[in-house]
């Protein structure tokens, strides 16, 4: 009975505590992690700046940290290799939108923004289900109609492999046609896609824009990137080598590509070296910048150091002919009392000579 007529102020004193709790674990969080609470910009936009995934670097993974854009009204494309990244960046995205909404910090890199969004629709994974007897296919697209209902702006849409899993030619049509309708909704959009009709979306839509996650055929592996404004090429073919399927295998492969194809994926290739080469160029001239600035420090130190050797030493000539100059006057003044002091003139001769 006590309890009973003091559990309003108990209630009270554990939504205070989960409050400070909460804010405490934010707080151990974000310093931990380097994340930041980031301003609220004033319209449903994501601005993340090296942005990690949060889930990775609790579980102390490397993150390669990557800047992520989209906005109402607009679509960001990812394309390239399988287990190269790209659903981890949209899953990130989704995490980054969620943490803004729950006012948690977020690991991103100084100068980042986000928006409210209202609400964060997504379909990735695997959705299949024996028990409503649904196809991977027809799971997804299940889930992208109830998603297509919903969206409008103010909505972030992630969708990962969009209509895959189905005859390509249609997939990749269906695909195209459902990104356009969500553009058309003022919804935010970021979708992973093999499809190269997709991909010209982010090149000839101005409202989409493509992004891709790089993978290094030298090294056979996926260097987990992310670049702006650059389609990826899938690799399937180099990705398959890598993970075991013999080479005789992949050059049957590569001749069975239609014409189409092998040019789109060379063009994007190439795009992709060009790309590479003028990073390492800029990379080069940033060392090289670098390496000036740190010469041009050397060389203000060492002027800076000569100009004060100089001053200390004009300081002391300087004092030395003061020095000289106050023993002439008053030499000067020995000789002029003496002059008028003289009673002999060959002496007054004598000492205005030496005056």
């Amino acid at each position: 009975d006590e309890v009973r007529g003091a559990l309003p102020s108990i209630h009270a004193a554990m939504d205070s505590m989960n409050l400070v709790d909460l804010r405490v674990a934010s707080a151990r969080f974000g310093i931990e992690y380097g994340a930041r609470i980031l301003p609220l910009a004033s319209k449903p936009i994501l601005d993340l700046r090296a942005m990690r995934h949060p889930l990775l670097l609790i579980e102390g993974k490397a993150v390669v940290p990557n800047d992520l854009e989209v906005e109402s009204g607009r679509a960001l494309i990812l394309s390239g290799p399988n287990a190269g990244g790209k659903t981890v960046a949209l899953k990130a995205m989704g995490l980054g939108a969620l943490m803004m909404r729950a006012g948690l910090p977020i690991p991103c890199a100084e100068g980042s923004t986000a928006g409210f969004f209202k609400n964060i629709l997504s379909d990735v994974g695997d959705d299949q289900s024996l028990m409503q007897d649904l196809s991977t296919f027809s799971a997804h697209i299940q889930n992208i109609s109830r998603i297509l209902e919903r969206a409008g702006d103010g909505s972030l849409v992630l969708l990962d492999e969009l209509a895959g899993g189905t005859d390509p030619e249609e997939g990749a049509a269906l695909a195209a046609a459902i990104v356009e309708a969500l553009l058309s909704s003022g919804a935010a959009i970021a979708v992973t896609t093999h499809y190269e009709s997709l991909k010209s979306v982010g090149l000839l839509d101005p409202r989409a824009r493509n992004a891709s996650v790089g993978f290094d055929v030298e090294t056979m592996s996926p260097s987990f990137k992310l670049t702006l404004d650059v389609p990826g090429a899938s690799s399937a073919l180099a990705v398959a080598e890598r993970y075991g399927i013999a080479h005789h295998i992949i050059e049957a492969a590569e001749k069975k590509l239609p014409e189409r194809t092998r040019i789109f994926e060379g063009l994007v290739r190439r795009l992709e070296e060009a790309r590479a080469s003028v990073e390492a160029k800029e990379r080069a001239l940033a060392e090289e910048l670098s390496e000036q600035r740190r010469l041009r420090e050397e060389l203000e130190v060492e002027l800076q150091r000569l100009n004060d050797r100089d001053r200390k030493k004009l300081s002391r000539e300087a004092e030395k002919v003061a020095q000289q100059i106050r023993s002439f006057r008053d030499e000067i003044r020995e000789k002029r009392r003496a002059l008028r002091a003289a009673k002999e003139d060959a002496d007054a001769e004598r000492l205005r000579r030496e005056l």
